[in-house]
């Protein structure tokens, strides 16, 4: 009798997993987010193609890049959003890049109804200093401006030909940031992760669009307009808030 003993333990515990408990590893399925930069609406070929601009010059975009905050899928039946990622940097800054990045995650199983980021970096991250995070997290040194200023939200950096001779030698830099630009972005898409596929929602960012779109044209050629760096707070609004509203969403 005594050898029974250990088979008698483990039998009402395995009589206590169902159904669901075996399948657990299954309602979780992967999705990705794909971001895309353009310029014009074709894929930005970031340092290597000169593009026109509505001034009638032309430019060469050398970097653009953004943080995203609670990166979020928006359940169907409404409930707490399946969050993605706290902070997120999307960059492009050099020519051997594509102009679409990747991020897959895993997330449970269902229909979704959208998607939701915040432009910038989240206030409560935003007052924490980069010396608090590990060297290599996307809030560092390189993207914080001070103690009064903080992170830099977003970038977008280029060089124009504004005369006729060939040389690409005027710097456009906006450097945006603050609190008070903090903008969330929300996608309405129905969509489903089931397992049977990884979807992809795509989400499209266009750099002219950003610069001079809303049907108005942002002169370049004003040298009061060609530099953002903390201070020339009208011409940063301004291109944020394009920049916030000229988002598009793809979903396959």
């Amino acid at each position: 009798m005594k050898h029974l003993l250990p088979l008698l333990l483990f039998l009402p515990l395995s009589g206590c997993l169902d159904d669901d408990d075996l399948l657990e590893p299954l309602r979780e399925s992967p999705v990705t987010v794909a971001f895309r930069a353009e310029y014009d609406e074709a894929p930005l070929a970031i340092q290597r193609e000169a593009y026109a601009y509505p001034t009638g010059d032309s430019l060469k975009v050398l970097l653009f890049q953004y943080y995203v905050s609670d990166l979020e899928l928006l359940p169907a039946g409404g409930g707490e959003a399946v969050r993605l990622a706290d902070i997120d940097l999307i960059r492009w800054m050099s020519a051997t890049e594509d102009a679409t990045v990747e991020r897959t995650y895993s997330v449970p199983a269902g229909s979704y109804r959208g998607l939701r980021f915040g432009l910038g970096v989240k206030p409560e991250l935003n007052a924490i200093d980069p010396s608090e995070f590990a060297a290599n997290y996307v809030l560092n040194e390189n993207e914080f401006w001070g103690e009064q200023t903080r992170y830099v939200f977003a970038k977008i950096e280029a060089n124009a030909l504004l005369e006729a001779d060939g040389r690409y030698d005027t710097g456009l830099s906006y450097h945006m940031g603050s609190d008070s630009l903090y903008t969330t972005v929300t996608f309405d898409r129905t969509f489903t992760v089931d397992g049977s596929g990884v979807p992809t929602l795509t989400v499209v960012a266009d750099v002219l669009e950003a610069l001079s779109g809303t049907g108005q044209t942002f002169d370049i050629t004003d040298p009061q307009k060609q530099t953002v760096h903390g201070g020339n707070q009208a011409v940063a609004t301004g291109i944020w808030n394009r920049l916030a509203g000229q988002f598009t969403l793809e979903t396959e």
